[in-house]
């Protein structure tokens, strides 16, 4: 026992002597290369004895809490950062304009294109004095590109073809026809009065619905609702019996129609919606109509309206809020709400509904929805809008495609949906659009529409899908175009230039 406990005992002193023993260690640091006698414990305390401190970003191999040992190599690493702000041109777009006052290959400058500026914020991390990474952490657009806008001329441009089905369309406040083909042209109305809030042809073609202006100022009618038979010979426009129509469209049964109402006011944006609905039956060239929905307020900026859209077969309609999108079956008259989001802040005298597009197959609903914010913004101040799919009946919803802009539209058709991208979609209100097609899913996107280089959409594209599936006809800086599908050949089909609304059965 006693030659176990001096044994121990003596174990115990050696060890303690070599811990005691100073022990060589090499530190690198500040440009400068030491050798250290020490008798520290860690990497940490040979740094504090050898003098050295360290900063914040600072890096030390090996690691602080790492344990001494003879002949161990300690580099400390200097990290500094810095930031670097640059200015940053952006170029500016070209823009082309059609002008059939141009002589053929003739062009002409509009407007001056003059390049935007950016302020980028560059984090630079530095390692011993040397730049070892470099991050974005801050991007301010000081001003926008103004795009270079050139007219060129559009003579020999206008395609010659025929046209299946009834196309109709308003210009000069009236409204006119394509016969057959595209350079027969006639006028169906001659009143010089038709304000556009209705422009609605019969899914079989034969009757265009359209309403008119009040012939003097008043606080009372806001329009009346007159039609065309476009079987007659001559056609020969007559009142309907409805006033005060806001929005009004066609049932694809073609025996009814759905419509809401409003009144006129004095102040923007120069109409007050009631938030009612109507259905209403179509016979002898006039509208029997009953209300299903009482007036509401509409929710948030329900002074606007509601947008409404009627199901493949004609039992539902879709309506969109500024907060939300829901359903109305017309038999039950019962509604269900589908999604909700925040409602958009204009801060002006208007306001955003969702555009809505049902499936060919009626169980599924395309809509373009609020989306959440960019950074820290309120939601009711969000730029994003997103284009969703809704499974009706299903009880699902995502989104199918990100950050497209708020007036981006869209039509579901049998070759896929066709929908507007912003080319600022953070600017969305003032943007240009593009055309853009993808597949049922949400795949395969790709740009269709203008041609490359040209100014885009204004505001909302207006799209109407061809009657033999194999077009699509787009109303585009006041004329109408047709694109062929799928082989995307563009073909102008008129020169009028202020084109204000169409319809194509």
């Amino acid at each position: 026992m006693r030659h176990g406990m001096f044994w121990t005992a003596a174990g115990l002193i050696l060890l303690l002597g070599c811990l005691a023993r100073p022990m060589p260690v090499t530190i690198v640091a500040d440009g400068q290369r030491r050798t250290l006698y020490t008798r520290a414990a860690t990497v940490q305390e040979a740094l504090a004895q050898a003098g050295i401190s360290l900063g914040d970003l600072d890096r030390v191999s090996p690691p602080e809490t790492a344990r001494i040992t003879p002949g161990m190599v300690i580099t400390v690493t200097r990290i500094t950062q810095t930031l670097e702000v640059q200015e940053i041109p952006i170029p500016f777009p070209r823009q082309i304009l059609k002008d059939a006052r141009l002589a053929p290959g003739e062009t002409r400058l509009i407007r001056r294109g003059e390049p935007g500026i950016e302020h980028v914020t560059i984090r630079i991390t530095w390692a011993d004095g040397r730049p070892i990474e470099r991050h974005e952490v801050h991007r301010e657009r000081l001003r926008d590109p103004v795009p270079e806008i050139v007219a060129v001329s559009l003579l020999g441009e206008v395609a010659s073809m025929p046209v299946s089905g009834t196309v109709v369309f308003l210009a000069r406040r009236d409204a006119w026809r394509i016969v057959g083909e595209t350079t027969r042209i006639v006028r169906l109305t001659n009143l010089g009065d038709l304000d556009g809030r209705i422009f609605a042809l019969s899914p079989d073609g034969s009757f265009l619905l359209f309403s008119r202006a009040p012939l003097t100022s008043t606080r009372t009618v806001l329009n009346t609702l007159w039609g065309v038979n476009l079987r007659t010979d001559p056609p020969r426009p007559q009142p309907v019996g409805l006033e005060n129509v806001l929005w009004l469209e066609w049932s694809p049964r073609e025996d009814r129609v759905a419509f809401t109402t409003g009144e006129s006011s004095p102040g923007p944006p120069g109409w007050r919606a009631h938030n009612d609905l109507w259905i209403g039956r179509w016979e002898n060239a006039r509208i029997e109509a009953r209300r299903v929905l009482t007036p509401t307020a509409g929710g948030p900026y329900g002074w606007w309206g509601m947008a409404w859209a009627w199901s493949p077969d004609g039992r539902r309609l879709a309506f969109g809020r500024t907060d939300g999108i829901g359903m109305l079956d017309l038999e039950s008259l019962k509604a269900t709400t589908l999604l909700t989001f925040p409602v958009y802040e204009t801060r002006s005298a208007w306001a955003w509904v969702p555009a809505l597009s049902w499936s060919p197959n009626g169980r599924y609903l395309a809509a373009l929805v609020h989306g959440p914010p960019r950074s820290g913004e309120p939601p009711e101040q969000s730029t994003r809008f997103d284009l969703w799919i809704v499974a009706v009946d299903d009880g699902w919803a995502r989104p199918l495609v990100e950050d497209v802009g708020l007036w981006a539209g869209i039509l579901w058709s049998p070759q896929g949906l066709f929908f507007g991208q912003a080319r600022q979609p953070e600017a969305g209100d003032a943007s240009r659009y593009d055309l853009y097609w993808a597949d049922h899913d949400g795949s395969d996107r790709r740009r269709v529409f203008p041609p490359e280089g040209e100014i885009g959409f204004g505001g909302q594209p207006d799209l109407r899908w061809a009657p033999d599936g194999q077009g699509l006809l787009v109303r585009y800086q006041g004329d109408l175009y047709y694109l062929a599908i799928p082989s995307g050949q563009v073909y102008r089909l008129t020169v009028q230039g202020d084109i204000a609304a169409m319809a194509w059965r």
